[in-house]
Protein backbone atom coordinates (compact mmCIF):
# COMPACT_ATOMS: atom_id res chain seq x y z
CA UNK A 1 0.00 0.00 0.00
CA UNK A 2 2.71 2.30 0.92
CA UNK A 3 4.37 1.72 -2.21
CA UNK A 4 1.28 2.42 -4.09
CA UNK A 5 1.24 5.78 -2.31
CA UNK A 6 4.99 6.79 -3.14
CA UNK A 7 4.43 5.46 -7.10
CA UNK A 8 1.88 8.23 -6.93
CA UNK A 9 3.45 10.78 -5.79
CA UNK A 10 6.20 10.17 -7.48
CA UNK A 11 3.95 10.34 -10.55
CA UNK A 12 2.28 13.66 -9.66
CA UNK A 13 5.56 15.40 -8.90
CA UNK A 14 6.34 14.08 -12.23
CA UNK A 15 3.74 15.66 -13.87
CA UNK A 16 4.18 18.79 -12.22
CA UNK A 17 7.49 19.84 -12.76
CA UNK A 18 6.70 18.97 -16.27
CA UNK A 19 3.47 21.42 -16.46
CA UNK A 20 6.60 23.95 -14.97
CA UNK A 21 9.33 22.82 -17.80
CA UNK A 22 6.61 23.43 -20.28
CA UNK A 23 5.38 26.65 -19.07
CA UNK A 24 9.03 27.81 -18.97
CA UNK A 25 9.66 27.01 -22.10
CA UNK A 26 6.57 28.94 -23.26
CA UNK A 27 7.46 31.89 -21.95
CA UNK A 28 10.74 31.91 -23.21
CA UNK A 29 9.12 31.66 -26.52
CA UNK A 30 6.86 34.18 -25.85
CA UNK A 31 9.49 36.54 -24.69
CA UNK A 32 11.60 35.43 -27.23
CA UNK A 33 8.77 36.50 -29.93
CA UNK A 34 8.18 39.76 -27.78
CA UNK A 35 11.42 41.03 -28.09
CA UNK A 36 11.31 40.58 -32.14
CA UNK A 37 8.39 42.25 -32.05
CA UNK A 38 9.51 46.04 -33.64
CA UNK A 39 7.33 48.97 -32.87
CA UNK A 40 6.88 52.29 -33.75
CA UNK A 41 5.69 56.12 -32.89
CA UNK A 42 3.16 57.97 -35.53
CA UNK A 43 3.87 61.40 -36.78
CA UNK A 44 2.54 63.91 -38.96
CA UNK A 45 3.45 67.06 -41.20
CA UNK A 46 2.47 70.44 -38.53
CA UNK A 47 3.84 73.28 -39.04
CA UNK A 48 3.43 76.47 -36.95
CA UNK A 49 2.03 79.94 -39.17
CA UNK A 50 4.17 83.05 -38.46
CA UNK A 51 3.28 86.64 -39.07
CA UNK A 52 5.14 88.46 -41.47
CA UNK A 53 3.73 91.71 -40.50
CA UNK A 54 3.82 93.60 -37.25
CA UNK A 55 0.52 94.64 -35.61
CA UNK A 56 -2.17 94.37 -34.19
CA UNK A 57 -4.60 91.02 -34.62
CA UNK A 58 -8.06 92.44 -34.92
CA UNK A 59 -9.75 89.40 -36.02
CA UNK A 60 -8.78 85.65 -35.22
CA UNK A 61 -11.26 82.88 -37.18
CA UNK A 62 -9.85 79.44 -35.84
CA UNK A 63 -9.81 77.43 -32.83
CA UNK A 64 -8.28 74.28 -31.91
CA UNK A 65 -9.67 71.46 -33.59
CA UNK A 66 -10.92 73.39 -36.45
CA UNK A 67 -10.68 72.22 -40.06
CA UNK A 68 -9.65 74.80 -42.47
CA UNK A 69 -8.68 74.74 -46.21
CA UNK A 70 -6.04 75.91 -48.23
CA UNK A 71 -6.06 79.84 -48.35
CA UNK A 72 -9.01 79.82 -45.71
CA UNK A 73 -7.74 83.38 -43.58
CA UNK A 74 -6.87 82.34 -39.98
CA UNK A 75 -6.52 85.80 -38.70
CA UNK A 76 -6.21 89.61 -40.01
CA UNK A 77 -3.56 92.14 -39.02
CA UNK A 78 -4.77 96.00 -38.56
CA UNK A 79 -3.94 97.27 -41.64
CA UNK A 80 -4.16 101.37 -41.04
CA UNK A 81 -0.18 102.03 -40.63
CA UNK A 82 0.78 100.21 -43.85
CA UNK A 83 -2.54 102.00 -45.79
CA UNK A 84 -0.95 105.53 -44.65
CA UNK A 85 2.66 104.41 -45.46
CA UNK A 86 1.02 103.17 -49.17
CA UNK A 87 -0.76 106.92 -48.71
CA UNK A 88 2.75 108.33 -48.33
CA UNK A 89 4.70 106.49 -51.06
CA UNK A 90 2.39 107.12 -53.92
CA UNK A 91 2.47 110.50 -53.58
CA UNK A 92 6.25 110.76 -52.81
CA UNK A 93 6.36 108.99 -56.14
CA UNK A 94 4.37 111.72 -57.83
CA UNK A 95 6.78 114.55 -56.79
CA UNK A 96 9.38 112.07 -58.37
CA UNK A 97 7.70 111.94 -61.32
CA UNK A 98 7.52 115.77 -61.80
CA UNK A 99 11.02 116.20 -60.98
CA UNK A 100 12.07 113.15 -63.25
CA UNK A 101 9.61 115.28 -66.09
CA UNK A 102 11.14 118.34 -65.35
CA UNK A 103 14.87 117.68 -65.06
CA UNK A 104 13.93 116.02 -68.55
CA UNK A 105 12.99 119.39 -70.28
CA UNK A 106 15.99 121.14 -68.79
CA UNK A 107 18.35 118.50 -69.80
CA UNK A 108 16.80 118.20 -73.17
CA UNK A 109 17.02 121.95 -73.90
CA UNK A 110 20.38 122.39 -72.29
CA UNK A 111 22.08 119.83 -74.16
CA UNK A 112 20.45 121.68 -77.36
CA UNK A 113 21.48 125.09 -76.81
CA UNK A 114 25.26 123.94 -76.00
CA UNK A 115 25.47 121.87 -79.00
CA UNK A 116 24.26 124.86 -80.99
CA UNK A 117 25.92 127.24 -79.21
CA UNK A 118 29.67 124.68 -79.84
CA UNK A 119 29.06 124.65 -83.02
CA UNK A 120 28.71 128.90 -83.55
CA UNK A 121 31.36 128.99 -81.41
CA UNK A 122 33.66 126.55 -82.98
CA UNK A 123 32.52 128.33 -86.52
CA UNK A 124 33.40 131.78 -84.97
CA UNK A 125 36.82 130.53 -84.02
CA UNK A 126 38.01 129.28 -87.43
CA UNK A 127 36.90 132.26 -88.93
CA UNK A 128 38.78 134.74 -86.29
CA UNK A 129 41.82 132.33 -86.76
CA UNK A 130 41.60 133.06 -90.87
CA UNK A 131 41.21 137.13 -89.97
CA UNK A 132 44.52 137.01 -87.92
CA UNK A 133 46.05 134.69 -90.52
CA UNK A 134 45.64 137.49 -93.12
CA UNK A 135 46.04 140.57 -90.93
CA UNK A 136 49.06 139.07 -89.44
CA UNK A 137 50.52 138.52 -93.23
CA UNK A 138 49.19 142.29 -94.26
CA UNK A 139 50.81 143.99 -91.32
CA UNK A 140 54.39 142.10 -91.65
CA UNK A 141 54.09 143.01 -95.20
CA UNK A 142 53.49 146.26 -94.81
CA UNK A 143 55.94 146.96 -92.00
CA UNK A 144 58.84 145.75 -94.24
CA UNK A 145 57.35 148.16 -96.96
CA UNK A 146 57.19 151.14 -94.04
CA UNK A 147 60.74 150.25 -93.05
CA UNK A 148 61.69 150.77 -96.67
CA UNK A 149 60.04 153.91 -97.28
CA UNK A 150 57.84 152.02 -99.67
CA UNK A 151 54.36 153.41 -97.59
CA UNK A 152 53.67 156.18 -95.58
CA UNK A 153 53.13 155.46 -91.74
CA UNK A 154 49.45 156.08 -92.07
CA UNK A 155 49.13 153.22 -94.52
CA UNK A 156 51.02 151.53 -92.22
CA UNK A 157 49.09 151.95 -88.88
CA UNK A 158 45.83 151.15 -90.73
CA UNK A 159 47.62 147.50 -91.30
CA UNK A 160 48.66 147.74 -87.77
CA UNK A 161 45.08 148.43 -86.19
CA UNK A 162 44.06 145.68 -88.59
CA UNK A 163 46.24 142.86 -87.23
CA UNK A 164 45.39 143.71 -83.40
CA UNK A 165 41.53 143.51 -83.74
CA UNK A 166 42.03 140.70 -85.81
CA UNK A 167 43.92 139.43 -82.31
CA UNK A 168 41.32 140.56 -79.96
CA UNK A 169 38.49 138.81 -82.27
CA UNK A 170 40.42 135.69 -81.75
CA UNK A 171 41.04 136.10 -78.19
CA UNK A 172 37.03 136.62 -77.97
CA UNK A 173 36.41 133.40 -80.35
CA UNK A 174 38.25 131.08 -78.10
CA UNK A 175 36.50 132.88 -74.79
CA UNK A 176 33.08 132.23 -76.50
CA UNK A 177 34.56 128.55 -77.18
CA UNK A 178 35.85 127.80 -74.04
CA UNK A 179 31.98 129.03 -72.95
CA UNK A 180 29.99 126.92 -74.77
CA UNK A 181 32.16 123.84 -73.73
CA UNK A 182 31.76 124.69 -70.21
CA UNK A 183 27.77 124.57 -71.25
CA UNK A 184 28.38 120.93 -72.24
CA UNK A 185 29.89 120.00 -68.91
CA UNK A 186 26.67 121.59 -67.47
CA UNK A 187 24.43 119.27 -69.95
CA UNK A 188 26.47 116.48 -68.48
CA UNK A 189 25.70 117.80 -64.70
CA UNK A 190 22.11 118.17 -65.75
CA UNK A 191 21.47 114.58 -66.85
CA UNK A 192 23.75 113.13 -63.96
CA UNK A 193 20.80 115.16 -61.24
CA UNK A 194 17.75 113.16 -63.76
CA UNK A 195 19.15 110.40 -63.44
CA UNK A 196 19.60 110.62 -59.46
CA UNK A 197 16.12 111.02 -59.48
CA UNK A 198 14.92 108.45 -61.89
CA UNK A 199 16.86 106.23 -59.19
CA UNK A 200 15.01 107.69 -56.71
CA UNK A 201 11.61 107.00 -58.44
CA UNK A 202 12.57 103.72 -59.08
CA UNK A 203 13.12 103.26 -55.36
CA UNK A 204 10.06 104.51 -54.55
CA UNK A 205 8.53 102.20 -56.94
CA UNK A 206 10.29 99.29 -55.00
CA UNK A 207 9.16 100.60 -51.35
CA UNK A 208 5.15 101.23 -52.88
CA UNK A 209 5.44 97.37 -53.64
CA UNK A 210 6.80 95.92 -50.57
CA UNK A 211 3.88 97.81 -49.11
CA UNK A 212 1.21 96.25 -51.04
CA UNK A 213 3.10 93.42 -50.60
CA UNK A 214 2.95 93.70 -46.40
CA UNK A 215 -0.86 94.52 -47.09
CA UNK A 216 -1.50 91.54 -48.25
CA UNK A 217 0.40 89.48 -45.68
CA UNK A 218 -2.44 91.23 -43.11
CA UNK A 219 -4.37 88.52 -44.29
CA UNK A 220 -3.28 85.02 -42.44
CA UNK A 221 -3.90 82.19 -44.98
CA UNK A 222 -4.03 78.34 -44.38
CA UNK A 223 -1.07 77.01 -46.48
CA UNK A 224 -2.50 73.58 -46.80
CA UNK A 225 -5.84 71.45 -45.96
CA UNK A 226 -5.50 70.50 -42.46
CA UNK A 227 -6.53 71.05 -38.76
CA UNK A 228 -5.66 73.58 -36.46
CA UNK A 229 -3.73 71.74 -33.30
CA UNK A 230 -2.50 74.83 -31.37
CA UNK A 231 -3.74 78.54 -30.93
CA UNK A 232 -0.68 80.68 -29.56
CA UNK A 233 -2.28 84.69 -29.29
CA UNK A 234 -5.68 85.76 -28.88
CA UNK A 235 -7.41 88.52 -30.92
CA UNK A 236 -6.62 91.86 -30.20
CA UNK A 237 -3.05 90.97 -29.30
CA UNK A 238 -0.13 93.10 -30.83
CA UNK A 239 2.56 90.85 -32.39
CA UNK A 240 6.16 91.44 -33.76
CA UNK A 241 6.94 90.28 -37.38
CA UNK A 242 7.22 85.81 -36.97
CA UNK A 243 5.60 85.28 -34.35
CA UNK A 244 3.48 82.20 -34.92
CA UNK A 245 -0.07 82.41 -34.39
CA UNK A 246 -1.35 78.77 -34.82
CA UNK A 247 0.23 75.10 -36.01
CA UNK A 248 -1.91 73.41 -38.72
CA UNK A 249 -1.22 69.91 -39.11
CA UNK A 250 -2.10 68.22 -42.54
CA UNK A 251 -4.01 64.70 -40.95
CA UNK A 252 -3.57 62.78 -44.76
CA UNK A 253 0.40 63.38 -44.65
CA UNK A 254 1.74 61.05 -41.76
CA UNK A 255 4.26 58.35 -41.05
CA UNK A 256 5.34 55.79 -38.64
CA UNK A 257 9.00 56.02 -37.62
CA UNK A 258 10.35 52.30 -36.55
CA UNK A 259 14.06 51.21 -35.00
CA UNK A 260 15.05 48.78 -36.72
CA UNK A 261 17.95 46.37 -35.48
CA UNK A 262 20.65 46.16 -37.96
CA UNK A 263 20.56 42.41 -37.85
CA UNK A 264 16.97 43.14 -39.46
CA UNK A 265 17.70 46.03 -41.60
CA UNK A 266 17.94 43.65 -45.01
CA UNK A 267 14.44 43.04 -44.68
CA UNK A 268 13.61 46.10 -45.83
CA UNK A 269 14.23 48.57 -49.24
CA UNK A 270 12.63 51.70 -49.98
CA UNK A 271 9.31 51.48 -51.96
CA UNK A 272 8.45 48.43 -49.73
CA UNK A 273 4.82 48.05 -48.66
CA UNK A 274 4.69 46.53 -45.31
CA UNK A 275 1.47 46.38 -42.76
CA UNK A 276 1.03 48.32 -39.84
CA UNK A 277 -0.90 47.00 -36.15
CA UNK A 278 -2.16 49.54 -33.99
CA UNK A 279 -2.45 49.22 -30.25
CA UNK A 280 -6.04 48.22 -30.32
CA UNK A 281 -4.87 44.63 -31.54
CA UNK A 282 -7.26 45.19 -34.92
CA UNK A 283 -7.08 47.83 -36.88
CA UNK A 284 -4.11 47.74 -39.58
CA UNK A 285 -2.38 50.43 -41.99
CA UNK A 286 -0.71 49.61 -44.96
CA UNK A 287 2.34 51.99 -45.83
CA UNK A 288 5.31 52.71 -47.79
CA UNK A 289 9.04 52.80 -46.76
CA UNK A 290 9.77 56.23 -47.93
CA UNK A 291 13.66 56.11 -45.92
CA UNK A 292 15.99 54.13 -44.43
CA UNK A 293 18.40 56.41 -42.52
CA UNK A 294 22.46 55.92 -43.01
CA UNK A 295 23.22 56.99 -40.04
CA UNK A 296 22.70 54.52 -36.76
CA UNK A 297 20.34 55.66 -34.23
CA UNK A 298 21.42 54.19 -31.14
CA UNK A 299 22.49 50.42 -29.33
CA UNK A 300 18.98 48.63 -29.37
CA UNK A 301 20.89 45.70 -27.93
CA UNK A 302 23.47 45.82 -25.58
CA UNK A 303 26.39 42.82 -25.78
CA UNK A 304 25.70 40.45 -23.47
CA UNK A 305 27.05 37.23 -22.42
CA UNK A 306 23.83 35.73 -22.15
CA UNK A 307 23.88 36.46 -26.09
CA UNK A 308 26.59 35.11 -26.39
CA UNK A 309 27.93 38.55 -28.35
CA UNK A 310 30.34 40.94 -27.06
CA UNK A 311 29.25 43.00 -29.37
CA UNK A 312 26.18 45.84 -29.15
CA UNK A 313 23.74 46.17 -32.15
CA UNK A 314 22.52 49.22 -33.35
CA UNK A 315 19.60 50.24 -34.57
CA UNK A 316 18.50 52.47 -38.24
CA UNK A 317 14.99 54.78 -38.62
CA UNK A 318 12.83 53.17 -41.06
CA UNK A 319 10.08 55.61 -41.97
CA UNK A 320 6.85 54.18 -43.46
CA UNK A 321 4.69 56.78 -45.34
CA UNK A 322 1.09 56.20 -44.36
CA UNK A 323 -1.10 59.35 -45.43
CA UNK A 324 -4.57 57.59 -43.55
CA UNK A 325 -6.44 59.53 -41.54
CA UNK A 326 -6.54 56.99 -38.51
CA UNK A 327 -3.37 58.18 -37.42
CA UNK A 328 -2.77 60.40 -34.54
CA UNK A 329 0.95 62.03 -33.93
CA UNK A 330 2.24 59.56 -31.00
CA UNK A 331 0.15 56.39 -31.51
CA UNK A 332 2.17 53.32 -31.35
CA UNK A 333 2.27 50.78 -34.37
CA UNK A 334 4.12 47.08 -34.99
CA UNK A 335 5.54 46.42 -37.96
CA UNK A 336 4.32 43.00 -38.62
CA UNK A 337 6.55 40.61 -39.81
CA UNK A 338 6.23 38.69 -42.23
CA UNK A 339 3.05 40.53 -44.10
CA UNK A 340 4.70 43.06 -46.35
CA UNK A 341 2.36 43.73 -48.54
Amino acid sequence: MKKIQCKKYVCLLAGVLLVMVLSSGCSLQQAGNASDETWGRSDAKEIDINSKVAGRVIQLNVKEGDTVHKGDVIAYIDQRDLLAQKAQAEANIKALEAQVRQADVVTTLQDSTSHSTLDTASAGIDTAQSNLDLAEKDFNRYQELYQQGAVSKAVFDGYKTKYEVAQAAYSQAQSGYASAQAGLLQTDVNTANADAVQKKLEAAHAQLQQIEVSLDETEIKAPFDGVITAKYIEEGSMISLGTPLVAVQDPTDNWVNFKVPETRLKEFRLGQQVTLLARDGKTKVTGTITDISKKSEFATQRATSERGDDTDIISFNIKVQVNDSFLRPGMRFRLLAGEAV
